[in-house]
């Protein structure tokens, strides 16, 4: 189930990220306008494009690379501290008995 949801989740934010791309540019002849210098109606402005996908895509990959560098620290913790009960171990294993 989980292979299906998956295509369907990615196919969406794509979408979502694509879909400020998709503006309406009228038809035909009837939906230009002349902005010349003639013109005393200034330009319609253009909105910023929506990236709240692109942001959320962001925040995952940085928690990811977080959570990449957290088990990379963890792993050489737990490996420092086998070593030095093996240190430990060793010494008590010179130890001569009576």
């Amino acid at each position: 189930m989980k292979q299906g949801i998956l295509p369907l989740l990615l196919g969406a934010v794509f979408m979502v990220g694509c879909a400020s791309d998709f503006q309406s540019t009228g038809s035909g002849s009837g939906a230009t306008y002349d902005y010349s210098a003639t013109s005393n109606e200034p330009a319609p402005s253009v909105p910023a494009p929506d990236t709240t996908a692109q942001d959320a895509i962001d925040r995952a990959n940085q928690q990811m690379a977080i959570d990449a560098a957290n088990a990379a620290a963890q792993q050489q913790f737990l490996a420092g501290m086998a070593a030095a009960q093996e240190t430990m171990n060793n010494a008590n294993n010179q130890v001569p008995s009576n």
